[in-house]
């Protein structure tokens, strides 16, 4: 006992002799040693130093030109000869040492960005300072210490991945600076932004799907060479006639040729740059021309046709590889960044040159699972097949593609990326909503439910070996201190909740199915709830209030939204008139819904829908309007027998429930042509009837109760899912780009239908 006392006395007087007190009565202790030519990011280091130092105590620490060991300083050292052992492992990564040595405190680092790194993470484990959203004035907390002493003054920090990063939608200046605070050094800034030049990040030319949009274009190209382009259904196709464009004729000499200068012009405007992004468009549209699709034969003698699953990504690869060979012969240490994705996903039977990174996107990964679940198993094949190929492998994530819904992505995140590195993967990035609001976007509700979640997941790519949870309470003890108990409680009832929820999660989920799945039908409302307001009674901090107001204001106008999901359908006495206006016919007493919305988008759709219901004790009657603002224009098939799913414009309908003991589904289709599809166990009986208007297409759906097996007699609700689809591009034969759906409902996801109330009268 005597033993382990004196043990606790010696480790407390080796903390306070370590200790590096900066302050004192809000009065400076200390200064900063900044050299008058120090690189930009270093001084901006040195700033944000002062700047937070000042904010945390209230002494302005002097920024000084020359290191005095008689006095107490604060040293930003790059590459200090003194500290050789440090240097040494610090050299390729921008890792950091703290060390204090006499009266000074040495942050050292072997580049510019590690010193900024020093800067914030020596802050962050020396105080209870967090950056915890990019919205700095609320989202910075930090309490007051006017004697601020720095007691973590003795080790080295290095980052497991030496890219991190996040693609934030749509990019801000608040994004990028939130990123470099938490660690990261890739950002989405544009090359020579002064901002991304001052924060020292990853320097990569090209953005992202880029063949056509920036290298090949359509209007410099098309008109004099379509054959750059790829030949599908017989004709050259214009990229402008998909939404998501083109690939290119991979085996065109000339394009070739063209896309090589091009790639030449870009590195002699940018030589200081060392990556250069060459991206497949977001888009399965590959050249069919005969040398296209021409059996590849390998270098061990095999011959693949254009019906190998790995043909395309082939064919890819041996043009990358030309263009890869010239930059090795011109640009030695220059690298391609290209795409594993769709048909590139796969790797090619081909070798890849050396200086090609491969940015790998798991697109097909669901979220709610890490890479080697068994559900996985597509994701987990081809990661492991790309690492085989090559050790120049970046995960290229979706993380931060989640709702406005608390989806606890982190502890996911730090699954797969401690799985990556075990084979050598030490890049990635991921992309993630902004916290900022714009038309497309709601970005900053998107932040309100998950904010933890977000900080966290920044944290992962330093060092993904660290404990999700122990990163969790950090987070919730530096900003809702007393009511952190709480609030992790309210956390762990969600996330309990949504992994034992059935359906998959991809990057696209939509805020309101997960609030209806995962808690007013799981009967969570009235426990999250309590917690919250358990939680709101000990937050008093400003800030953590604020913060705190707009997570519950999240979950109540989403649980408030989900209440109101209901479509009511009116009774009618006689059956109602097919009139496209629905005003006469039986049709005046419906009760009009048009909440449509884009959940690509995330906002109201844009082409408006007006839905209306009525039934009687044989049928149920479902009327929509469907509004186009150029209805000559509108695309879709003609008239076809048979059981055809229509392509284009078209409106889609749902019905479920539970009713006599026995589960009930229906899926009903039909178009302007009144194509007619009949899903997965449709009405018996089912009938349409539509009309052309002056404003869009009108339809009525007539659906037969003893097909659906439903008695509205003894049953007052059922639940339906409601969605329109149109094109925006061209042509007709593909799979329609828009669907909107009402209330967000989800295609075949019955959890998240709306209700069907009948109501005996308007």
């Amino acid at each position: 006992m005597k033993k382990l006392f004196l043990l606790l006395i010696l480790s407390l007087i080796s903390s306070v002799a370590s200790a590096f007190q900066v302050s004192q009565a809000s009065r400076p202790l200390a200064e900063i040693v900044l050299p008058a030519k120090s690189h930009q990011t270093v001084r901006y280091a040195a700033e944000e130093l002062q700047r937070w130092i000042a904010e945390i105590t209230g002494a302005t620490l002097p920024l000084v030109e020359k290191q005095d060991p008689s006095k107490k300083q604060i040293v930003l050292a790059l590459k200090p000869a003194q500290f050789a052992a440090d240097v040494k492992k610090l050299t390729g990564n921008d890792g950091y040492a703290v060390r204090k040595k006499g009266k000074t405190l040495y942050l050292i680092a072997s580049c510019p960005k590690g010193i900024l790194n020093a800067v914030y993470k020596m802050l962050f484990k020396n105080t209870d300072i967090i950056w915890a959203r990019p919205n700095e004035k609320d989202g910075t907390f930090f309490s007051k210490d006017p004697d601020l002493k720095l007691k973590e003054t003795n080790y080295i920090d290095i980052p497991v991945y030496v890219v991190r990063g996040f693609m934030m939608v749509p990019v801000t200046d608040a994004s990028a600076i939130w990123q470099a605070r938490n660690g990261s050094n890739w950002d989405e800034l544009r090359i020579n932004v002064p901002l991304k030049l001052k924060l020292s990040s990853v320097l990569e030319v090209g953005g992202g799907h880029n063949l056509v949009q920036t290298y090949i274009t359509e209007k410099k190209y098309y008109k004099d060479h379509p054959d750059f382009f790829p030949l599908r259904k017989g004709k050259r196709m214009r990229p402008s006639e998909d939404r998501t464009y083109t690939q290119l004729c991979f085996t065109n000499r000339e394009m070739i040729k063209e896309f090589i200068r091009l790639l030449d012009e870009r590195i002699k405007r940018n030589p200081n740059y060392e990556t250069y992004r060459v991206m497949i468009e977001d888009n399965y549209n590959v050249c069919e021309c005969p040398e296209c699709s021409k059996p590849i034969k390998l270098a061990d003698g095999k011959t693949i046709t254009v019906k190998h699953p790995a043909f395309q990504s082939t064919r890819f690869f041996l043009f990358l590889n030309q263009l890869a060979r010239f930059m090795k012969k011109n640009y030695p240490g220059k690298r391609i960044l290209t795409f594993a994705y769709f048909f590139t996903e796969i790797p090619p039977l081909c070798p890849v040159e050396s200086n090609i990174d491969i940015s790998f996107c798991p697109i097909y990964k669901d979220s709610k699972r890490t890479m080697v679940d068994p559900l996985n198993k597509r994701t987990y094949e081809k990661f492991r097949a790309w690492v085989k190929v090559t050790p120049n492998v970046t995960m290229r994530e979706y993380y931060g593609l989640t709702p406005a819904y608390p989806r606890p992505i982190d502890v996911i995140a730090f699954a797969d990326l401690a799985y990556a590195n075990k084979f050598g993967v030490k890049r990635t990035y991921s992309e993630l909503y902004s916290d900022y609001n714009k038309d497309k976007i709601n970005g900053v509700a998107i932040w309100d439910a998950n904010v933890m979640y977000f900080w966290v997941l920044v944290q992962a790519s330093w060092n993904p070996y660290l404990d999700v949870k122990e990163m969790r309470r950090e987070f919730l003890d530096r900003v809702f201190r007393d009511g952190a108990d709480d609030m992790e409680e309210y956390y762990r009832v969600m996330e309990e909740r949504w992994f034992k929820t059935h359906p998959n999660s991809v990057y696209h989920d939509e805020a309101v199915a997960n609030w209806g799945m995962n808690v007013v039908m799981a009967d969570l409302e009235k426990k999250c709830r309590s917690i919250l307001e358990r939680a709101g009674r000990k937050i008093q901090e400003p800030k953590a209030k604020k913060l705190y107001q707009a997570i519950r204001n999240n979950f109540e106008s989403n649980i408030k939204y989900i209440k109101d999901m209901k479509l009511q359908a009116v009774k009618t006495a006689s059956v109602p008139v097919f009139d496209p206006e629905f005003k006469t016919g039986g049709w005046e007493k419906a009760i009009m819904e048009n909440r449509f919305y884009d959940s690509s988008r995330l906002k109201s759709l844009s082409h408006k829908t007006e839905i209306r219901a009525l039934y009687d004790d044989q049928n149920l009657y479902i009327g929509v309007k469907c509004i186009h603002p150029t209805p000559a224009k509108m695309k879709y098939r003609a008239y076809q027998k048979g059981n055809t799913f229509p392509h284009g414009e078209g409106f889609e309908v749902f019905l479920s429930g539970v009713w006599n003991g026995k589960e009930h589904y229906a899926q009903m289709v039909f178009d302007p042509s009144n194509n007619r599809y009949s899903g997965m166990s449709a009405v018996p009986g089912w009938k349409s009837q539509v009309k052309i208007t002056k404003t869009g297409w009108s339809g009525m759906l007539t659906v037969p109760w003893k097909g659906l097996g439903f008695n509205p007699a003894e049953e007052n609700s059922l639940k339906g899912a409601f969605i329109r689809q149109y094109r925006v591009a061209p042509r007709v034969g593909d799979a329609p780009s828009i669907a909107g759906q009402l209330f967000l409902a989800r295609r075949h996801r019955p959890a998240t239908f709306c209700t069907i109330e009948l109501k005996e009268e308007n």
